[in-house]
């Protein structure tokens, strides 16, 4: 099981372009959404990413073994990035990011987001496994993901420090049966 980081994926009319292969204008389009206040406040990061940091990260990304990263676009437009991170070919298990286009008011993105990486992970690549983090208070997200199947394994307590307050980070997980099973 290898990726070619520079390989586009289309599931169900949404396109997973590779942020190896982004020109210069989508790179923009991806910094202005990860910077964008309603994406930022929820990564352990924050949301302060120089623009030139990120360009230097979008050069780098040829250059991946284990971290995929993707520009996911419909018909409309947009809908967010997805990546699989830590990809271990060995366990069949990747880490799920995902985060929608906070600029495309309209349900459903993240579910169709969460689907196209699914069925690269599960289907393209037949991993065992899907996780992901995701910080307690983010009740939207934390529903989102299990609506799609995914179960909570554990709990980082107070593992993210935001304004001056610290917050747990939920473990969830995805096995490749329970997808098939939706």
């Amino acid at each position: 099981m290898t990726l070619d980081p520079h390989q586009c994926f289309t599931f169900d009319a949404i396109e997973l372009l590779p942020f190896a292969g982004l020109d210069e204008a989508r790179q923009h389009e991806v910094w202005c959404m990860r910077t964008h206040p309603d994406i930022a406040r929820w990564m352990g990061s924050g949301g302060d990413i120089p623009l030139a940091s990120h360009l230097a990260y979008m050069a780098r990304q040829h250059a991946q073994t284990c971290d995929f990263n993707y520009l996911g676009r419909d018909a409309a437009g947009t809908l967010g990035v997805v990546s699989l991170h830590r990809l271990d070919a060995r366990n069949g298990l990747a880490w799920l990011g995902i985060y929608r286009n906070p600029f495309r008011d309209e349900p459903g993105l993240g579910h169709r987001l969460l689907q196209a990486i699914s069925q690269l992970a599960f289907g393209r690549l037949s991993l065992h496994t899907l996780k992901l983090e995701v910080v307690a208070d983010n009740l939207t997200a934390i529903a989102a993901y299990r609506r799609f199947g995914f179960a909570e394994e554990g709990r980082w307590r107070e593992a993210i420090l935001r304004d001056d307050r610290r917050y747990d980070l939920l473990l969830m997980g995805l096995l490749a049966r329970e997808w098939k099973r939706q």
